[in-house]
């Protein structure tokens, strides 16, 4: 049976694609050794590195997302002020054309 390479800094010190790897490895590894007959290791260790791995990308997804959502945040705040901004120019030239100033 094949060994499973992780990589001594799993899963936080790897990037996305060599997670997903070791991810894809170790259940390619569960579902060998599942329907193996006669198998002496079990697959709680393989289940974990991946459960491992899954969380890490998990949680960088969720910190991308939530970045996202800032910048998002930010920008519409930029642009509420700034049809407000239009908004209220527009009014004053409203009332001025309205009294014949302009």
């Amino acid at each position: 049976m094949s060994r499973v390479n992780i990589p001594a800094d799993y899963p936080k010190g790897c990037a996305d694609d060599l997670i997903k790897k070791v991810v894809e490895e170790c259940q390619s590894k569960i579902s060998r050794v599942n329907y193996a007959s006669n198998v002496v290791l079990g697959t709680t260790y393989y289940t974990q590195v991946a459960e491992q791995g899954n969380a890490e990308l998990n949680r960088r997804l969720n910190e991308k997302l939530i970045a996202n959502l800032e910048k998002s945040s930010k920008r519409q705040r930029e642009l509420t002020w700034s049809i407000i901004i239009i908004g209220g120019l527009n009014l004053i030239l409203v009332i001025l054309k309205t009294v014949n100033i302009i």
